[in-house]
């Protein structure tokens, strides 16, 4: 990708999965990289393993003053921020009339708040004047665009992650800032799509996951490198005249139809 060597990325949820993927994506790229989870054990590992241009700062992305501190991490240890991916998030399955609202805010917080709270917090930086443009990546879903039963607060949480990124992307785009979003659909190899461990009880059940494959056209579940090498695109100058778009990287399933 050109435009994204010598810059500087802070990803949110970057301790395992897509977050990590997109992380190391951005790395090979030639970024340096602060990587964010809430388990900061995890994400110190992560930082460990990727090497001296990647700084791992824990907190979540809900506390306004842990987003903050986030950013104050890349200005401090790079000297600035040029990428800004908002991946964080969490479920808490349940139907509407079963759900609390405990499940409801928890989601909320981290999905759609938390990415207000990175956003508001590295406008700043962002918006400083510079000679080549900055990205924000918002990681929503295609659940924030069809819905999906049993994931109301995750659902509304992803939709208004989009309403937000179309947002910015009209408030920022006079100062060379692109604002899109990537929303994937079933990604295997994340704690979401895991399959049930026998033990714990946790996780989908195998022939649940081979029923949604099955419906796939492109013939195959999506991966995390799927997700950071789209993420690597809207980060790179390639993509500096695309901006409020909703890129949707579910191979061909839209509507996840099989709940188990």
């Amino acid at each position: 990708m050109h435009g994204i060597e010598g810059r500087v990325a802070l990803v949110t949820g970057a301790g395992r999965g897509i977050g990590a993927a997109i992380a190391r994506r951005l790395v090979a790229e030639g970024a340096s990289v602060v990587v964010n989870d809430v388990d900061t054990e995890v994400v110190v590992a992560v930082a460990e393993e990727l090497g001296p241009s990647v700084l791992g700062v824990g907190g979540s992305v809900a506390d306004a003053e842990a987003a903050a501190a986030m950013v104050a991490a890349a200005e401090g240890h790079f000297g600035g921020l040029d990428i800004l991916v908002n991946n964080a998030g969490l479920t808490r399955d349940a139907m509407v009339h079963r759900m609390s609202d405990e499940a409801w805010d928890a989601v909320i917080d981290v999905v759609l708040r938390g990415a207000f709270h990175l956003c508001r917090a590295a406008a700043p930086l962002l918006r400083r004047d510079a000679p080549h443009h900055r990205k924000v990546v918002n990681i929503t879903s295609i659940n924030g665009i069809y819905g999906t039963v049993a994931n109301a607060n995750y659902s509304s949480a992803k939709a208004g992650l989009i309403g937000l990124t179309k947002t910015l992307a009209r408030e920022w785009g006079p100062k060379h800032i692109n604002v899109n979003a990537v929303a994937p659909g079933f990604i295997a190899g994340t704690r979401l799509t895991a399959v049930r461990d026998e033990d714990t009880g946790l996780g989908i059940a195998a022939e649940v996951v081979d029923a949604i494959v099955q419906q796939i056209p492109i013939g195959r579940g999506g991966t995390p490198d799927d997700v950071a090498a789209v993420t690597a695109f809207l980060a790179s100058s390639d993509a500096d005249f695309l901006t409020g778009q909703v890129i949707e990287l579910h191979g061909g399933l839209e509507l996840i139809q099989v709940v188990g």
